[in-house]
């Protein structure tokens, strides 16, 4: 690897912060790109791979698109493909009655024969040689499918009441992502840095449940998730949105390399103490506020923003700038380009 004085390509200069050294400069990636076609046309290019090349992102993502074979508008799941709606999305949840193990059991789980591995291998085949790369089968997370098989309120009262219910469907889920997980990896742990996967349990105030139920009914399948990508030598990114201070080192002691999105905006995110408490054993990445500063601030406000979080998440490396949520219209176009032109200035 070359030393920082000398040029970095993306993949060493990511690889180098998350290995707590300091790169070249501040690394930059964005993951979700939402209403892709106003981008597309604000920046006069023809494809996605165009833009993330203008905008001089150093990692690249495989899409979940074509790998599940599905029932038409549902998920793999069963559910109502209702993405935008938020959790709960289904008119009808499909286990929002069940009242017996025999109904979990009746539900129509999905197999890997709905999966298409050859889809994912020529997808990771596909990502950019000189950049960091992230496998990954979209988020399909673990409390957000209880939530949309059992309904919100439902898979809470019956985490309380029925947990033998939660527990069999946790174990269905948990079944169907390791197999997944295991299948990539399989095939194609060679030609990746880091498996993508994640859950949101928290909100902006804190944690949906409390600790002693997300190390009940979470935790277990999330140290099974990492065990297996690191057994292939590959890194975890694992996603959670919101404020969860009480669990986050259970996550790092348990194998998160990455985290996203860090929305350091909120309390129990404080960029100082988050750098302090755990910056000597994981990477954040995100932290530039998707609600505030990127649609209501000025080109100067995202550079400033940037430059505050480098000089603390980025001391010593173990930071990747990028927004703290998927990026979306209401975005002035000078502002992304501000946000990823001001990492690439913020050299070591």
């Amino acid at each position: 690897m070359t030393g920082k004085d000398e040029a970095m390509n993306s993949r060493e200069r990511v690889l180098t912060a998350v290995a707590g050294k300091e790169p070249d400069h501040l690394p930059g990636y964005c993951g979700r790109i939402d209403d892709l076609e106003y981008w597309l046309s604000g920046f006069n290019v023809n494809t996605e791979e165009e833009l993330r090349n203008l905008w001089g992102l150093d990692c690249r993502k495989t899409s979940y698109a074509n790998f599940f074979r599905t029932q038409p508008e549902k998920t793999i799941w069963g559910c109502e493909d209702n993405w935008d709606a938020g959790y709960s999305a289904s008119k009808i949840p499909p286990l929002a009655v069940a009242a017996s193990l025999a109904d979990i059991e009746r539900h129509p789980w999905p197999t890997l024969e709905q999966v298409d591995f050859d889809e994912m291998s020529c997808q990771i085949a596909g990502l950019d040689e000189n950049c960091v790369k992230i496998g990954s089968f979209g988020f399909q997370a673990l409390i957000c499918t209880l939530f949309d098989l059992f309904g919100m309120e439902t898979a809470m009262i019956n985490m309380h009441t029925e947990p033998r219910l939660i527990e069999a469907s946790v174990d269905r889920i948990e079944q169907f992502l390791l197999s997944i997980t295991d299948g990539i990896l399989k095939r194609d742990a060679r030609n990746l840095d880091f498996f993508w996967w994640g859950d949101d349990f928290s909100t902006q105030r804190g944690m949906m449940i409390s600790p002693e139920m997300w190390r009940r009914f979470l935790k277990p399948t999330y140290l099974k998730m990492f065990e297996l990508i690191k057994s292939y030598d590959v890194m975890v990114w694992f996603h959670s949105c919101g404020s969860f201070a009480p669990v986050i080192g259970e996550l790092i002691d348990g194998g998160m390399d990455v985290w996203e999105t860090v929305q350091a905006h909120l309390d129990g995110n404080d960029p100082v103490e988050l750098k302090n408490n755990y910056g000597k054993y994981i990477t954040f990445f995100g932290a530039i506020n998707c609600q505030k500063t990127l649609p209501f601030g000025s080109p100067e406000d995202v550079r400033k923003e940037v430059r505050a979080r480098f000089k603390v998440l980025g001391k010593g490396g173990g930071y990747i700038a990028g927004p703290d949520h998927s990026i979306q219209k209401n975005m002035p176009l000078a502002n992304i380009e501000a946000l990823f032109d001001e990492a690439k200035k913020c050299r070591y």
